[in-house]
């Protein structure tokens, strides 16, 4: 059983540190038995994610347009493919991460089953808060949505003990 797991790279304000919170959240998924699609996130340098990414989507092509297009489309078509949740850390605001939040919910219109998502924010850590647009996402549009705030890492760790629960 496959979850998508998807946060902000580009724009953290430390890799590193958000890497660790990443392997963290990550690791509370495994122990609950599932698979993560991949684990990029993970990386504590750029070269350290590309490398993570290649090992769960393959040869990345070394053309910055082409290496662009093949990493979204493969992105997409993972959270478009046979996984029972998505699970994003949003804390850091990422475009490319609010596109995987889009495909995750939009899932139905594309006549795929709707699968349940999980957006956690890290209570605090960005100055700005949490963006109107993941805050924005209702259970109108998205019945299957969870918006959580954690303010620690146990905190996250049973916010996604207590979401993929049912999903087993």
């Amino acid at each position: 059983m496959k979850v998508f797991y998807g946060a902000a790279i580009q724009g953290a304000k430390n890799r590193e540190e958000r890497s660790k919170v990443h392997q963290f959240l990550i690791n509370t998924i495994k122990k609950q038995g599932f698979e993560v699609f991949t684990e990029h996130t993970t990386g504590k340098s750029y070269k350290e994610a590309i490398e993570k990414l290649e090992q769960a989507i393959g040869p990345i092509p070394k053309n910055s347009t082409e290496r662009r297009i093949y990493v979204r489309d493969k992105m997409i078509e993972a959270i478009e493919g046979d996984i029972k949740a998505v699970i994003f850390e949003v804390s850091t605001p990422s475009l490319g991460t609010g596109v995987e939040i889009a495909h995750a919910y939009l899932r139905p219109r594309l006549g795929l089953s709707a699968v349940p998502i999980l957006a956690l924010y890290e209570k605090n850590y960005w100055p700005n808060k949490l963006s109107t647009m993941i805050k924005g996402i209702s259970t109108e549009i998205a019945p299957l949505f969870t918006l959580k705030e954690y303010e620690n890492l146990d905190d996250g760790k049973k916010i996604i003990n207590e979401f993929l629960i049912d999903l087993k």
